[in-house]
């Protein structure tokens, strides 16, 4: 493999410690123990030309996250959670291949990476393309990088941006364009898209007016009902057109569950996330109380609850556009990311199904809200809180950093340890009885039982942190169980059994 590998010793350990006293037991959490915020990996602190961290992180099955990184000549790498980097593949040099893949990788069924460019070398909108979609393959190095998919011109039946890509259980890739006026396909479109290549369009958004969504924006969630959900930034029935939440069957077919007006929340701009509970939570992009957005819970039947209005000046949020993570206390996480380039606050924060709002950590911006490149924490959050089975989140800032006490600005790879047990995370969050399943952990070397809501199932341990489970005839709905010699780790939803 032609890989650049680096390692990084902070010799100025900036983190930070935050005793929380307040909301102890509010919606049923446990009293809260102390945050612990670390930035783990600096990058370009060797390499200049490695830069910029950003877009949704994959954990693959080797218990290590890939990414993507640069705004204009877009890299892969891999890092370990002690903050180990791997160099993967560099987009080819030169103008002509200016490359913007910004939205991160997602792990397939075939243990692969996918994702999504908006730009690729000549393919982007100001030559007439509109981006691509991509596999990678890690163990071929810098030659495992492939084009599956190149979108048409924007004036065939293009339509630009495409999103970070969702897997679905029949093994394909699904996403969303964002549309542009460019575009005969100005409002954006759903897709699917096989690990071979096979494209298919499954809905066209048809804009404001129309009673449909405009404009999607944020990854597509895989519900428990085999579903997926969304949010599209305009659009839906209010005389508003303020966004909506839709939900699409992987067939194509789709139904508004929720349209925004004006007065709450509205422009939703990061996609929702399922709770254990079987509810949507998101956010939007503005709106509120205090105009700075605000976090909502839907309901698959469209019941909207506003549960938090962000205050700019007490939350250190506005205008969060990252997904929402489930943790394994049930409640939701997220990182508020600068609203402008260099500019505001900046939080993770934390929200209980029951609207107990918290603001974990703020120590990334200066005091007048700018992102400097000296921030030794790193700053402008670029990529949602990812949950590891240890049960600490990772994460990646675009901007700041440092290497034994001199500035790097190039960006940073974080933890952030909230106090979470171990846990294991399952490929999906619904499974047919007779078929294996995907689920992640640590210490499945030694694994001495996996079982489905209290049903002994059989199992193939693949690594220490990978194993497939085969879903037994018995089993029902419920949380599944893998029983190691330093205990038994149980997943943080209820699987979904399908007969």
């Amino acid at each position: 493999m032609n890989c650049i590998r680096f390692q990084v010793k902070k010799f100025s350990m900036a983190t930070a410690a935050l005793a929380m006293l307040a909301l102890l037991f509010a919606g049923g959490v446990s009293p809260l123990q102390a945050q612990t915020y670390t930035p783990v990996y600096d990058f370009g602190f060797s390499d200049p030309n490695q830069a910029n961290p950003i877009g949704q992180l994959a954990l693959g099955r080797d218990g290590n996250f890939y990414g993507t990184m640069g705004l204009n000549y877009s890299q892969i790498y891999q890092i370990t959670p002690a903050g180990v980097e791997t160099l993967l593949w560099s987009a080819p040099a030169g103008s002509a291949y200016e490359t913007e893949c910004t939205t991160g990788l997602t792990l397939g069924s075939d243990g692969l990476f996918y994702g999504t460019c908006k730009t690729y070398g000549g393919n982007n909108w100001a030559s007439g393309g509109s981006g691509i979609v991509f596999k990678f393959d890690p163990s071929h190095g810098a030659g495992g990088f492939t084009i599956l998919y190149s979108f048409p011109e924007c004036n065939s039946n293009g339509s630009l941006y495409p999103s970070a890509l969702t897997l679905g259980t029949d093994g394909n890739l699904y996403g969303a364009t964002m549309g542009n006026s460019f575009c005969p396909n100005p409002y954006g479109t759903i897709f699917k898209v096989t690990p071979t290549g096979t494209f298919t369009t499954l809905h066209v958004f048809k804009g404001n007016g129309t009673g449909d969504g405009a404009s999607p924006m944020g990854p597509l969630t895989l519900g428990a009902d085999g579903n997926f959900y969304g949010t599209t930034q305009e659009g839906g029935t209010s005389a508003y057109t303020a966004g909506t939440v839709f939900k699409i069957t992987p067939k194509g077919k789709i139904k508004l569950v929720h349209s925004f007006d004006n007065s709450v929340g509205y422009y939703p701009e990061a996609g929702v996330t399922q709770g254990a509970d079987g509810k949507l939570y998101g956010t939007t992009a503005s709106g509120g109380t205090y105009g700075g957005g605000s976090i909502f819970q839907v309901t698959i039947a469209g019941k909207i609850v506003f549960l938090h209005s962000f205050n700019y000046a007490v939350d250190d949020v506005s205008g969060p556009v990252n997904p929402l993570s489930l943790g394994a206390d049930g409640s939701l996480y997220g990182p508020a990311n600068c609203y402008s380039w260099g500019c505001g606050a900046e939080s993770l924060y934390r929200i209980t199904t029951k609207g107990a709002y918290a603001d974990l950590y703020n120590g990334f911006t200066d005091p007048e809200g700018a992102c400097p490149d000296w921030s030794v924490t790193g700053c402008y959050l670029s990529s949602p809180m990812a949950l590891d089975p240890s049960g600490i989140f990772y994460g990646t800032a675009m901007q700041g950093g440092d290497y034994q006490d001199q500035p790097v600005g190039r960006g940073v790879f974080y933890s952030f340890n909230t106090g979470l047990k171990p846990y294991i995370i399952l490929q999906f969050p619904r499974g047919t009885v007779g078929k294996s399943i995907g689920i992640f952990g640590q210490g499945f070397t030694k694994a001495t039982a996996v079982a489905f809501n209290g049903k002994s199932a059989t199992f193939n341990v693949l690594s220490d942190t990978y194993m497939t489970a085969t879903i037994p005839t018995t089993a029902t709905k419920g949380y599944v169980t893998v029983t190691t010699p330093s205990g038994t780790l149980k997943s943080n939803i209820k699987l979904t059994v399908v007969k």
